[in-house]
Parts: structure tokens; C-alpha cells; sequence
């Protein structure tokens, strides 16, 4: 009969405790195995001191080279777990090992034939389109690549690929931070992978670093190699190799995993997991553990390692004193933790990394938040919250322990909740960074939905038992934030939570079968771990529906904002594209929004004057259409994205505002003056983009400076230079720089020709007190544009769609999708991807621009159209030229006062079926673009193409959004 899930997390911690007490050969550890290590114990040789001086030294770990032989695939490589770059380093050492072989047997048949397929094998691998080294980080991944390269170059294999300069470029820059003399001097990092220092140090001088267990910071490949290359030999380092093969994962097999032993690691995570879900410790087996790791701490003066005696990191030092607390220590120092990895804006891993780890940060949070009493370290936790709350909302978050973001998330959310238990602390953290109020709840709202929105309909994640117990224990977390106390959020917490259970205990099997999610040199997996989630996703207790939260004043959200934003979301729900949404995304988008808008009303632009009459309804409209339209698609795009979007929709707003209110009004008999400021605008900020020099002319025609002119110029300066100076545009390709300011520019003209349109429709009908006709009156809601300049093809789709702030937007957005996506390394002038636009990278570039451009053009007819809409009444009243005023929907001449409403009606329905047109036409365009942006990116980058795709996908949701609000109700303010 099977045990009980709690039944079953005590068996695993008095396992655990008993490993603890007494220690076999120096520690435990459940890392799978991995051919990279073992083949590095496949080469070490030893000679043999009982015989003739003469003799040649033999293998020491045959059976490592036999479990080579038998794990090859028929292509010649070896595995790839879960990433291109475990296949290339697997099959770099591997074929390194084949090749030393057949120095001392070169007339192997069988080893010859393994030996070409193999090279071969790696060949294809590197010149494969299937990895991006500049985005990975895995650990010291460059340093290895390139050094095997250079191994197997004196064995003969010579091989070429396109990112090889790149490699060579980022281990020279390591290797230039790492004089051999630095090495010598304090134990590092470096030991852990002191087969990418072959050829640069002398290793007889690494042996005193050597760790008490015999190893080189607990790595196989590193102390073999060490091995292999000192002068003398180390029977130390020989017995740590024999260890590692008899008591790691591989039982004597011949295999070794990338470090060994892991003891800290595997019981700290064990032990703070299970105690997250609310899994009962034994006092005797939590003294034994407590024992355990105090003693650790204390050899190493308050900090720890992965394993007792290894180099320490914030990590796993984090996890030993949080181990201690849930196991009931209260007299815990975290002092150490602090001196040791405190950097200037986080918590280092270890000194000398080069990227943060956003878990390790998460995990010093958290651990942090334990302490009785937190508020001493009141500096730190604020360092840490804003370290991982810029780093989630500028995304993507890459953490460079774990290959999947649930993992951080439910760290993050775990924090989180910690958090919010204390108010008084809050109060403090909120008063040294009051922008904290707002950003951690958007991100609570954001991961929230994000998780519930990748739930399967299985109910798993990812369909693995391991990752589906994250996002129960995130879930956890999350339900007991303030904002998910709303019933219709709680409720989608639970019913998730609750299949999540259920699909884990229908695969109770698999819990111990863990899969490659974690990463060291390679990624591995670990059965231990595994289970230790998949018992905490199935023992974490279901949250109450109700419950009455202890710290209500949490929710910092004034009640105006709350009420205003109900209101939108009455609205947005009865759109079309939200009319089926589920009812806690529209909750959680609301919430989301209201934060949104406290933050960006901290800091507002000061950009134009205020001239339009009555109430802003956008104020609440726009950062809920950004929020809802993010949510419905789980939150693919990064948060600082949305909010940019936020401001340039609110300034979009208020632009239309100004050239309408105060533009068309103030040069109503001048308007080509006004031309003339736009136009001259551009010239200028063009001739200093590129260093020339503008004489202020025109066309030949002076631009007059007088106070108006100058007022006008220099709000019109603020808006552009705001757009054209924003730190994305700036990190853009220049055409797209360049385009950008072309839309925009174009954008601002189009204001201009349609005030034109205007004057000119309006001159077409006297006004109703220039006339006795009451007919007149009444037949003037939708007057006929009686001599157009255009068609109304032609005018929607070129100065009314420009005039929608559409296309510019797009190319704006455009660029924000482009940086958030980017990694920071390549967004530097001069490297391959600082001149790649986000929709004409690859080879094809020439179709994804043209089918881009002709999406947002098709987009922006739509807008306009749905925009027209909705206004008609407030452009009648204020005598603007609408779409509906177009000839082409007045063919009928003898309308009476008596079928005016069908007339108007007819109007409306043939614009909703051009409006409809132009969506099928979006439509197409974007299953076409979407097959073509897979194409042109490369396998590599097919979540860079994905996310392009989504981003574009919202775009496209937002603007049509706002045309079905129009059609509800006009939210635009009266200039007039």
C-alpha cells in the first residue's frame, strides 16, 4: 500500500538526518551523471610504483571509457539534456578522451570509426543555428568551449564556426581579469573548472586550495584534471575520483556528475521546501540536521558551500540559516551572509561572478525575512527587493541556476508573501523606496497570472511533476497577498492549485524521476530534489476562499482609483475581445492597472498644457487596456514595456488634445506656419543627430520667432525629443531610428492636413443659427463631405491612419519589445545584433518589413474607422470631418427627418464592414508573419521569434481595443 504524501516527506527527511549524522565518504549527493565529467575521468592515467620506472602509466578509471563507448549515440555525439551547449561540451570531451585513446592504439578500428563520427557530430553541433552564445550562461560555458577546442587542435581536430571569434572574445576578457598569480593567491570559482586553465597555470600551485574531501571545490572533471597535470601525484584527489565513482549517482557505473558531494544543497532545499508546504519536522530529526549544519557554519565562520568544507556562496549560505530557522534555531547570525556577499546594488553568488543569480538574491530575501527580527537589515532586504523587482519588470528574467521560470517565480512569490506578514517593516521598506508600494504588487498580479495562464489542461506545467509542484508552491505564496483576497482571483488560485494536485498524484511514480532542469557545467537533474517538490506541491494546504487578511492596509489603493477602474473594466468586459474572459484575469488586470496608475501619477510628464473640457475618461482606460490585454495572453510582455506604453498612450491623448485645442485653433488661418514649426522640428533634431547644421530655413520660407511660435515649438520639442531620445529608441538600429522619426513626423503633419479637412468640411454647411431650416438642423448629424480631395481609401488609409498615432506607436513599441528582448552585451554599438530590427532580422528581412508595415497600416484604417465610430456625435457637434461624412456613404439623395436613424444606421454598418475587412486582412498578415519570423530567426532564437510574436499580437489587441471601446462609448475629451 502506498504511503501518504506526509508519510512519504518523513521518510525523506529522516533519511536525509541520517546522512547528516553520519556522513559516508565525505558526503551524499543525487546529481544525475554526465559524460562531460566522466570523460575527464576517463583520461586521467597513473603510473604504477610497485614496477619498473619504465612502465606506461595505465588508465586509472577504465570503466568511465567504457561507460563513454556504450552511451554514444549512432551519430557520433553524445547527449544534450537540455540544452545544445551539455551536447557540444559532452561531445568536446568525449571525442578529446576517443583521441588520447588512440594515441596508444592507433590501429583501433572501432575507436577510429567513433572517433570520425564523433568529430563530425561536434562539427554540425557548433555550426548549427541551434545555440546563441550570447545568451547563455552556463557556468564558464565560453572558457570550456573554446579550451577544448584548443585540446582537440593538439590531437589534430581542427574545427571552424561562426561564433568561434565571438567564444575566443569573452574567455580572452575572462582570462585578462585572472592573472595566474590571482589564482594562486584564494581559492575561487576557478577550481571548480580548472580544466579551462590548462596551458595558463602551473598546477602544482593550485594544491593547497585543494578541498579537505581531496576535491577541487567539489567537481570531478576539475580534480581530474588537476590530476593529470601536476608534477606529483595526489592521493587525496585519487580517493575523492574513487568516491565520486562508488557513492555518487552513478553506483560504480563508471559515470560522475558535474559536483559531488552536495550535501548543504540537497538538505537545506529539502528541508526549507517541505517546511514551505507546511510539512511537520520530528524534533529529533530536526536536531540532527540543525547539528549538522551549525557545525558547518561554524568551520567556515558563519558562510557554507554546496558541500561542508567547499568555497562558501550567498546561496546555499541563505538556505542553511533559513534551514535553521524553520527548524526551529533562534539564535541565528546572518551577519556573515551579509559582510561576505553584500555588493553595492545586490547579493553576489560567489566574488567575481560575472552575471547576478536572481534566485541567490531571492533566497538571501527570504532568508532575511525569516529573522525574528528583521528590521537591522532593513538596508539589505530593501537592496534585494529592488534588485529583483527591476530585474522582473525590465525582462526577461535569466537565471543562471535553473532552466525554467517557475523556479525563480515561486522563489520570488515566496518572498513576497514573507513580506507582507510584516507591516511595520513594510511601512519602513515602502519609506525608503515608495515607488516599492506599487511595483511589487504589479509584479505579484503579473506572475499570477502568468502562472495560472500556463496551466495545461492536464493540469500540469510543462507536463513535469517537478515543475507543476513550483507553481502549486507559488501559487501558495501568492494567495496570501492582499490583492488576491478578491474572490474571483482566490477562487482561480484555488481551482488551479487543486488540478495541479491532482496531476501529481496521479503520476506519484514519477516524483523521484527527476528531469535535467538545473544547471552546473551541464544540466542535470536530481531525484532527491524531485521529490522533495513534488511532496511539497502535493502537501501544501488548498487557501480558504475567506479568510480575513491581518494587514488590510496593504492594499494602499485609494478608493476613486478602485471605483474608477471597476467601471473600466465593466466596460472592457463587454468588448468583444474580453466579453469570454476569464473573470480573476480581469480582476488581476484591474488591480494591476490601479498600481500602474498610482506609479506612473508619482512622476508625471510635464510635456503639454492642459486645454481639453470636461473629465479624462482614458485616465483609467489605458493602463487597464495594457494590463487586460497583457493578462489574456499571460503576460509575455514585460512589465517596464507596458508601462512605456501606458505613458505614450496618455501622452497620445493629450497630443491629440493639443494640436486640435490649441494647434488648429491659434494657426486656423496659418496653417502652413504651422507646417513649417513641425517641419523644422525634425530638420534641426536630424542635423544634430548627425552633426550638420540647420540655417532655420524651409523651403526657403522663414519661420518667424514670436512668443506663440516659440511656446509651440517648445512644447512639440518636449514630445518628440521624449520619444526619439527614449533610452530604447536610442539602443535601435538606426533605420529604425530613423523610420520612427519619419511616422512621427508624419504623425504630427497628419494633425495639421486634417484640421484642414476641417475648415474645408466646414465651410461645406453653414452653421444650424446661419439658417431657418430645422430640417437642416436635424439632417446635419451626418452631413455628406460634398467635395473631397480624396477618396475615403485614400484618406483612411494615409493621413486618417497616421493621424490614429498608430504607425509611430508600432515602430516605438517596436523598439521596446527590441531592448527588453535584447541581451545588454548586444545592444552595444557595433555588435551583429545592435543592427538587427525586430521585425527585419534574418534572411529574409525584406518580407517581414513589408508584411509588418502593411499589418499596422491595415491596423490603423481599423482604429481610425471604429474611432469614427464611436465620436460621430462629438465630431458633428464640433463640426470634424468623420469617416461617415464621405461621399461614398451618402449614394441615397431624398433623406427625410423620418428614415434619418436607418440612414445613420446604414452609414454605421457599411464602416463596421470595411472595419471588418481590414481585420480579416489583419488577420491573414499575422499568421504570415508569425510562419515567416520563425523562419528568420533560427531555431536558437524560436522563443526570441514567439515572444516577437505575442508583443505584436498585443499591439494588435490593444488598438483594437480601443476602437470596440469607442464603439461603446466615446472616452475621448472635447477640445471645443
Amino acid at each position: 500500500m502506498d504511503s501518504s504524501p506526509h508519510q512519504q516527506a518523513h521518510t525523506l527527511i529522516e533519511k536525509l538526518a541520517v546522512q547528516c549524522i553520519s556522513p559516508a565518504y565525505g558526503g551524499f549527493g543525487s546529481m544525475t551523471p554526465t559524460i562531460y565529467d566522466t570523460a575527464w575521468l576517463s583520461m586521467v592515467r597513473k603510473t604504477n610504483t610497485t614496477e619498473p620506472q619504465d612502465q606506461e602509466p595505465s588508465w586509472l578509471f577504465p570503466e568511465s571509457f567504457d561507460f563513454l563507448l556504450a552511451h554514444q549515440a549512432p551519430s557520433g555525439s553524445w547527449a544534450s539534456y537540455a540544452s545544445p551547449i551539455d551536447g557540444i561540451l559532452n561531445t568536446a570531451a568525449a571525442l578529446l578522451s576517443l583521441k588520447k585513446r588512440l594515441k596508444l592504439c592507433p590501429e583501433n578500428m572501432d575507436l577510429i570509426h567513433r572517433s570520425h563520427r564523433a568529430e563530425q557530430a561536434l562539427r554540425d553541433m557548433l555550426n548549427s543555428d541551434d545555440w546563441d552564445a550570447d545568451s547563455i550562461d552556463q557556468v564558464g560555458f565560453e572558457m570550456l568551449i573554446i579550451q577544448h577546442l584548443s585540446l582537440l587542435k593538439e590531437e589534430g581536430v581542427t574545427i571552424d564556426f561562426p561564433q568561434l571569434g565571438f567564444l575566443r572574445t569573452l574567455r580572452d576578457a575572462k582570462l585578462a581579469k585572472l592573472p595566474p598569480s590571482s589564482v594562486y593567491k584564494t581559492p575561487s570559482t576557478l577550481y571548480h573548472s580548472l580544466e579551462a586553465l590548462i596551458g595558463h597555470i602551473d598546477f602544482d600551485q593550485v594544491r593547497r586550495w585543494r578541498d579537505p574531501n581531496g576535491s577541487m571545490m567539489g567537481s570531478p572533471s576539475s580534480t581530474a584534471a588537476y590530476l593529470m597535470h601536476a608534477s606529483g601525484w595526489d592521493d587525496e584527489a585519487e580517493t575523492y575520483l574513487s568516491n565520486v565513482l562508488a557513492y555518487g549517482a552513478g553506483r560504480g557505473d563508471g559515470s560522475v556528475p558535474s559536483a559531488w558531494p552536495t550535501t548543504t544543497f540537497e538538505t537545506t532545499w529539502v528541508i526549507t521546501t517541505l517546511a514551505e508546504a507546511k510539512v511537520p519536522i520530528s524534533k529529533d530529526l530536526a536536531s540532527s540536521i540543525a547539528d549538522h549544519l551549525e557545525s558547518g557554519l561554524k568551520v567556515q565562520k558563519g558562510i557554507i558551500g554546496f558541500a561542508p568544507g567547499i568555497l562558501p556562496d550567498a546561496d546555499d549560505t541563505a538556505k542553511a540559516l533559513a534551514t535553521l530557522l524553520v527548524l526551529g534555531k533562534s539564535n541565528v547570525n546572518v551577519d556573515g551572509l551579509v559582510h561576505m556577499f553584500e555588493a553595492e546594488t545586490h547579493f553576489i553568488t560567489y566574488p567575481g561572478e560575472r552575471n547576478a543569480s536572481f534566485s541567490a538574491n531571492c533566497n538571501v530575501l527570504v532568508c532575511l525575512l525569516m529573522l525574528q527580527d528583521s528590521k537591522p537589515y532593513l538596508s539589505q532586504i530593501v537592496k534585494a527587493t529592488n534588485f529583483l523587482v527591476a530585474h522582473v519588470f525590465n525582462g526577461p528574467v535569466n537565471e543562471k541556476w535553473h532552466k525554467r521560470e517557475l523556479y525563480w517565480m515561486m522563489l520570488l512569490s515566496h518572498a513576497f508573501a514573507l513580506l507582507y506578514k510584516n507591516h511595520g517593516l513594510l511601512q519602513e521598506i515602502f519609506g525608503v523606496k515608495p515607488s516599492l508600494q506599487y511595483e511589487v504588487p504589479m509584479i505579484s498580479l503579473h506572475l499570477l497570472v502568468k502562472i495560472l495562464h500556463g496551466q495545461q489542461a492536464n493540469g500540469a506545467w510543462d507536463g513535469i511533476c517537478e515543475v507543476t509542484s513550483y507553481a502549486i508552491l507559488a501559487l501558495a505564496s501568492l494567495a496570501g497577498t492582499p490583492w488576491a483576497q478578491q474572490p474571483d482571483i482566490k477562487g482561480g488560485i484555488i481551482a488551479a492549485m487543486a488540478r495541479g494536485k491532482a496531476f501529481l498524484l496521479s503520476r506519484k511514480s514519477e516524483w523521484s524521476q527527476g528531469h535535467y532542469l538545473w544547471i552546473e557545467k551541464v544540466t542535470y537533474a536530481s531525484e532527491t530534489l524531485s521529490e522533495a517538490y513534488c511532496l511539497a506541491g502535493a502537501c501544501v494546504p488548498l487557501p480558504a476562499l475567506q479568510e480575513t487578511f491581518s494587514n488590510p492596509a496593504s492594499l494602499t489603493l485609494p478608493v476613486d482609483i478602485l471605483r474608477g477602474m471597476r467601471k473600466a473594466g465593466a466596460l472592457i468586459s463587454a468588448t468583444p475581445l474580453f466579453s469570454t474572459t476569464e473573470a480573476y484575469v480581469l480582476r488581476a488586470a484591474e488591480l494591476q492597472a490601479c498600481y500602474a496608475l498610482c506609479l506612473l501619477s508619482r512622476n508625471p510628464l510635464k510635456i503639454f498644457p492642459r486645454t481639453a473640457k470636461g473629465k479624462d475618461k482614458y485616465l483609467s482606460i489605458i493602463p487597464l487596456a495594457f494590463a487586460a490585454s497583457a493578462a489574456a495572453q499571460g503576460c509575455f510582455i514585460s512589465l517596464s514595456v507596458l508601462r512605456e506604453m501606458m505613458i505614450l498612450s496618455s501622452l497620445n491623448f493629450l497630443v491629440d488634445e493639443y494640436m486640435e485645442g490649441v494647434i488648429a485653433e491659434v494657426f486656423s488661418q496659418d496653417l502652413d506656419t504651422a507646417r513649417n514649426i513641425v517641419k523644422q522640428l525634425f530638420i534641426k533634431l536630424a542635423a544634430h543627430n548627425t552633426g550638420t547644421h540647420s540655417n532655420g530655413h524651409s523651403n526657403g520660407n522663414f519661420v518667424q520667432e514670436y512668443t506663440v511660435l516659440e511656446d509651440v515649438n517648445t512644447t512639440l520639442r518636449r514630445f518628440v525629443t521624449h520619444i526619439l531620445h527614449h533610452p530604447a529608441v536610442l539602443s535601435s538600429p538606426t533605420r529604425t531610428q530613423q523610420r520612427l522619426a519619419n511616422d512621427l513626423e508624419t504623425f504630427l503633419l497628419a494633425h495639421i492636413t486634417h484640421a484642414e479637412d476641417n475648415q474645408r468640411f466646414d465651410r461645406q454647411h453653414p452653421r444650424a443659427s446661419d439658417t431657418n431650416s430645422t430640417s437642416a438642423t436635424s439632417l446635419a448629424q451626418v452631413r455628406e463631405y460634398q467635395t473631397p480631395k480624396r477618396t475615403f481609401y485614400n484618406w483612411v488609409r494615409s493621413t486618417s491612419a497616421d493621424h490614429t498615432s498608430c504607425p509611430f506607436s508600432f515602430v516605438f513599441y517596436a523598439c521596446l519589445v527590441r531592448a527588453s528582448l535584447t541581451p545588454s552585451s548586444s545592444s552595444k554599438p557595433g555588435t551583429t545584433a545592435s543592427t538587427k530590427d525586430l521585425f527585419t532580422s534574418g534572411p529574409i528581412p525584406a518580407r517581414t518589413a513589408y508584411l509588418a508595415e502593411d499589418l499596422c497600416r491595415h491596423l490603423a484604417t481599423m482604429c481610425r474607422i471604429y474611432n469614427d465610430l464611436g465620436s460621430l456625435n462629438r465630431d458633428t457637434d464640433e463640426r470634424n470631418l468623420n469617416s461617415a461624412n464621405f461621399p461614398e456613404f451618402h449614394t441615397h439623395q431624398n433623406v427625410t427627418t423620418t428614415n434619418l436613424t436607418t440612414s445613420e444606421q446604414s452609414i454605421k454598418g457599411e464602416l463596421l464592414w470595411i472595419a471588418e475587412h481590414e481585420r480579416r486582412g489583419l488577420r491573414s498578415i499575422i499568421t504570415v508573419l508569425e510562419e515567416q519570423l520563425q523562419l528568420s530567426v533560427g531555431s536558437a532564437s524560436s522563443q526570441y521569434a514567439t515572444t516577437m510574436v505575442e508583443a505584436l499580437k498585443m499591439f494588435v489587441n490593444v488598438t483594437d481595443l480601443y476602437g470596440q471601446i469607442y464603439i461603446l462609448k466615446d472616452v475621448g475629451t472635447r477640445t471645443k
